[in-house]
């Protein structure tokens, strides 16, 4: 008592005046001595050392350490409280409280003080507002909260109790428990089938663990992302839920439950989504077995929409369907009672009739046998003709002779003006071959060119006259086009050819070495009348060619450039050709022929453009005349808008509506470059009739099929195949970038010229045209009617979807020559390039020659997008004139990347190309077929089945176009055969099938085939 009225008296002295400052700081000293002399259960620091907390009670509020009255301030702020936290693997775990103001800052766990030396402070000041602040925390291990659960059974918790001069604040409590994950699920998901597209859950309910565990779960392996495939939910409870089942869903899904501690996974079940048989419409009913009388006659149905698939049901009800009918039995014509004979006539005779109509032939009956008519003599023969009396009696009379002679004086003056009329004719036609030869520039107004004055190619070499047509001054046709006006440029710009030089794919160019002579006399057979059947494109290409010479050598020793060799004529005289091919077809640009049950395959090889019918796509003992051919015209090409672009030829296939048992493959070129992915590649198809103007439908949009898509459409990196079981009039792929993106279409680029002349200027021009086979073969044939040559190998650029026009400039000239036009630098408008659809793009450049001496030209040409800072090409120009009609040595041909094979003459030009048969286009022998079928169309767990084969040949984009087929094996191999056209296709294949782990398969295969096939 004596110590505490101390404290009270000097209380009091510092409330008369003593700093307030200083008795804080005493009344702190003095707390420290007081709490020494209390009891136990008052102070803040557990006795027993035993233990890191106290055994006694706090009273409340902590009125034994409250500083309330004992001067200004606020109560304390936590800033940090302590958080729940768990013990793993015997790590202790850190409980902080952080506050303001503060003095002291003390833990209080399961309601006892821990002990001061377990306490770990530290004093802070924020520099920016100087306001101090007192941090304090703890560790708690394993065994204290293991003893808290053995005492009571209840968590370990802990607080904080901060103290100012104006009192005490507590924090949040935060409990501190043991983490765990236990072994065992409470509930695993289990395997099960379910049909396509229907909702299917798998449960799972995780072990018992703390923290509670998350459940996710894997598909194959892999962690199903649910946010980013709508198509799957994961419920609170932990099942997994697909809201429609895909066939590409059958898979293994696994539960995974985890936590701090650990995770663990369920068992493994198999999900497999099956889909049930469905039937095709029915065939239609095939012809009454009786010719005669009742019989029965059938239609079909197959279970293939969709075929059974991953076990699913086959279909219920019977694929055949029978019903009576009756035929009408054929009825033969019998011969009606003869009518009775008629009266005399003047020739003596009178005859009678009968008819066909007792019965009269029906349902197929025989008509009746012999005559309906019957003449007898009715004078017993004493009757004269009275005719032939009456011209006797007329001829004896002077009249008819007087008569006779006039008629004679008639025929001689007709005759003589008749041989009048012939000798002039023969004389007119004379003079004009005469002067044809002595004079054989083409006039403007028959050949439709605008040509120098001088001498035609093949003139006596004393290069007195010079000739070379300019077709950058075409004031006609060419092959039947009207050539485009030129188009309006600024001042720096020159203008371009736009003239289509449209393609004809039977005319080729050779390059004839120095010592073959180009002059040949034009006779009838070089004038020979167009045939019936050629297109006006053909036929005024051919009176172009006949205008020029010929330039085909006279010696085998001559380098020919070309492509296949020609199938005999024989083969397709002019009734097949009317029978096979439509109108609009031109047979220079098709292949045709007769295909069984057992295949084939029908190729325009300087095109690139194939259709390969498979065995069993036409039904056994029928056979079906098709065709495949080229439209270059632009009234079949589609109408595209300002962002899309023609990728590859219009390919037109026939009979149009023909349907086939199995899908049959279209391939052509492309010219997409498919390296960015970022295209966006629609397939348009025409249904209607061939004669018709075309009008496009979207027959597949690529990356968007569904199961309702006909066709199937595998995008290569340089060809597009087509698989159709219904056969449109034309097909042709276009496309446009895809969002934020530009995409690069490839143009070849290609300068082509005629021979340099002794004098006279230089034409030639650079053509820009898509990157696939038809498009520069089309300039080629076009280019080769008019004797050009191609100056240098053609160069690929890309071009991109960025607005950029396309530029070309001219290079390092030789002295000697200048550009006409004044400027060496072109472009062409990049919506030219991009969106139009008309086929020969060319730019034209005149060389004017400044130095009469020079009798060579060389030059370079820089081809770029937008700026020479952009990726570019060049092309290189070297000629130099020829000597004794021949063409220089280092002239390249106009072909590139062909074998050589002889020029095909005149009269080929309607023969379309022959198919080739089943021995030349299939590798794998029906037999060997029919094996992997069985042994790839049942699918396993290990995936290395029909699904595995379409993977590894990389055909699996849309797969459910397989799954869908009765053998999706066999369709994938029919794919692989139009795909796969070089001699290691085969090795290749087994090469697949060994990686896929099926060496049954490998076996079948070297067993099966002995000798590669050449394509």
């Amino acid at each position: 008592m004596g110590f505490s009225t101390s404290v009270k008296r000097c209380g009091k002295m510092l409330r008369s005046g003593v700093e307030a400052g200083l008795f804080v700081a005493l009344l702190s000293t003095l707390s420290i001595v007081t709490t020494a002399a209390q009891e136990p259960g008052d102070y803040p620091m557990p006795l027993d050392p035993a233990s890191s907390f106290h055994p006694s009670i706090v009273p409340d509020h902590d009125s034994a350490l409250s500083l309330e009255g004992m001067g200004g301030g606020d109560l304390p702020t936590f800033v940090i409280h302590p958080t729940d936290a768990y013990i793993v693997k015997n790590r202790p775990v850190t409980l902080t409280c952080k506050a303001t103001p503060a003095i002291q800052i003390y833990f209080k766990c399961n309601n006892e003080w821990v002990r001061a030396k377990f306490h770990k402070h530290f004093d802070s000041t924020d520099p920016e507002t100087g306001v101090s602040y007192k941090q304090t925390s703890i560790e708690v291990t394993k065994a204290e909260v293991d003893q808290r659960l053995e005492e009571t059974g209840e968590n370990f918790f802990c607080l904080c109790v901060a103290w100012s001069s104006e009192g005490s604040s507590r924090s949040e409590e935060a409990t501190v428990q043991i983490a765990y994950l236990r072994k065992d699920f409470i509930l695993e998901p289990i395997s099960q089938g379910v049909p396509n597209e229907t909702p299917v859950q798998l449960q799972c309910r995780p072990p018992e663990g703390v923290p509670t565990p998350e459940v996710v779960w894997l598909k194959n392996d892999e962690e199903i992302q649910v946010d980013l495939d709508i198509n799957f939910i994961i419920t609170n409870e932990g099942n997994l839920i697909i809201n429609q089942a895909r066939l590409s869903d059958t898979a293994n899904y696994t539960c995974v439950a985890k936590n701090i501690v650990t995770k663990r996974r369920s068992v493994t079940a198999r999900v497999t989504v099956y889909v049930n048989g469905g039937w095709s419409t029915w065939s239609t009913w095939s012809e009454c077995n009786s010719q005669c009388g009742r019989g029965l006659m059938r239609r079909t149905r197959t279970c293939t929409n969709p075929a059974p698939l991953n076990g699913g049901a086959t279909c219920d009800g019977d694929p055949v369907q029978r019903a009576e009918c009756t035929t009408l039995c054929p009825v033969d014509g019998g011969w009606s009672e003869w009518s009775k004979f008629s009266a005399c006539g003047r020739d003596c005779n009178n005859w009678r009739r009968r008819e066909c109509n007792d019965p009269p032939p029906q349902f197929g009956g025989r008509y009746c046998i012999g005559d309906n008519m019957e003449t007898r003599n009715c004078t017993g023969g004493l009757c004269r003709d009275s005719e032939e009396s009456d011209l006797q009696i007329q001829t004896n009379s002077p009249t008819f002779a007087s008569a006779r002679s006039e008629d004679n004086l008639a025929l001689y003056i007709s005759l003589v003006g008749a041989v009048t009329v012939f000798l002039l004719v023969c004389l007119f036609i004379i003079v004009v071959w005469w002067r044809k030869n002595r004079h054989s520039d083409m006039s403007s107004s028959s050949a439709a060119l605008t040509v120098d004055p001088g001498k035609p190619y093949g003139y006596p070499p004393d290069h007195s006259y010079v000739a070379q047509p300019d077709l950058t001054r075409s004031t006609g046709n060419v092959r039947g086009f009207p050539v485009m006006p030129t188009l309006a440029f600024s001042d720096d710009k020159i203008p371009m050819t736009m003239s289509p030089l449209h393609s004809n794919n039977s005319l080729k160019i050779k390059v004839v070495p120095p010592d073959v002579p180009m002059t040949r006399p034009i006779t009838p057979s070089n004038r020979s009348a167009t045939p019936s059947n050629m297109s006006t494109l053909q036929r005024n290409a051919q009176i172009m060619s006949n205008s020029l010479p010929d330039m085909q050598p006279s010696t085998p020793e001559m380098s020919d450039v070309g492509t296949s060799t020609r199938r005999p004529s024989s083969i397709y005289d002019a009734e097949n050709l009317a029978k096979i091919l439509p109108s609009y077809v031109d047979p220079a640009f098709a292949a045709c022929g007769t295909i069984g049950a057992e295949g084939g395959r029908l190729a325009i090889q300087e095109s690139g453009v194939s259709l390969l019918i498979p065995s069993g796509a036409i039904t056994d003992g029928h056979t079906e005349d098709i065709f495949i051919a080229v439209l270059r015209e632009e009234k079949d090409r589609p109408k595209m808008n300002a962002k899309q672009t023609l990728l590859g030829p219009v390919v037109a296939v026939g009979p149009h509506g023909l349907h086939f048992r199995k899908p049959v493959i279209v391939t052509f070129g492309h010219a997409a470059g498919l390296r960015e992915r970022n295209w966006e590649l629609t397939l348009l198809s025409s249904e209607s009739h061939p004669n018709r103007s075309p009008s496009w439908q979207n027959l597949v949009l690529i990356g968007e099929e569904t199961l309702n898509t006909t066709a199937y459409c595998q995008v290569d990196e340089r060809d597009c195949h087509v698989m159709v079981e219904h056969l449109s009039s034309r097909y042709a792929l276009i496309g446009q970038s895809a969002p934020a993106t530009q995409a690069v279409k490839r143009l070849r680029l290609a300068v082509i010229a005629a021979p340099l002349q002794p004098s006279g200027d230089y034409n030639f021009r650079v053509y820009c045209v898509a990157d696939n086979s038809d498009e520069l073969e089309g300039v080629v044939q076009s280019e080769a009617m008019l004797g050009g040559q191609m100056l240098d190998t053609p160069k690929i650029l890309p071009f991109k979807d960025n607005g950029r026009d396309l530029c070309l400039s001219i290079e390092e000239t030789l002295p000697g020559w200048k550009s006409r036009l004044g400027a060496n630098f072109q472009e062409i408008p990049f919506h030219h390039v991009w969106g139009s659809s008309q086929t020969g793009l060319h730019c034209s450049f005149m060389m004017e020659r400044t130095d009469p001496q020079i009798q060579m030209v060389t030059a370079r040409i820089q081809v770029f997008q937008g700026s020479p800072e952009e990726e570019r090409q060049s092309l290189n120009i070297t000629a130099s004139v020829s000597r004794e009609g021949r063409m220089p040595q280092t002239t390249p041909s106009l072909r590139h990347k062909r074998e050589p094979t002889l020029l095909r003459s005149e009269s080929d030009l309607a023969i379309p190309k022959a198919p080739q048969t089943p021995a030349e286009v299939f590798r794998l022998p029906p037999a060997v077929r029919a094996s992997l079928r069985g042994c790839l169309d049942i699918p396993n767990v290990k995936g290395n089945d029909w699904r595995g084969l379409a993977k590894r040949l990389q055909v699996d984009r849309y797969i459910n176009y397989f799954a869908t087929k009765p053998s999706p094996t066999d369709h994938i191999l029919d794919l692989w055969e139009a795909r796969n056209r070089d001699d290691r296709a085969i090795e290749e294949l087994i090469l697949v099938l060994k990686d896929m782990g099926r060496s049954d398969a490998c076996l079948l295969i070297e067993s099966g085939v002995s000798t590669p096939l050449v394509a």
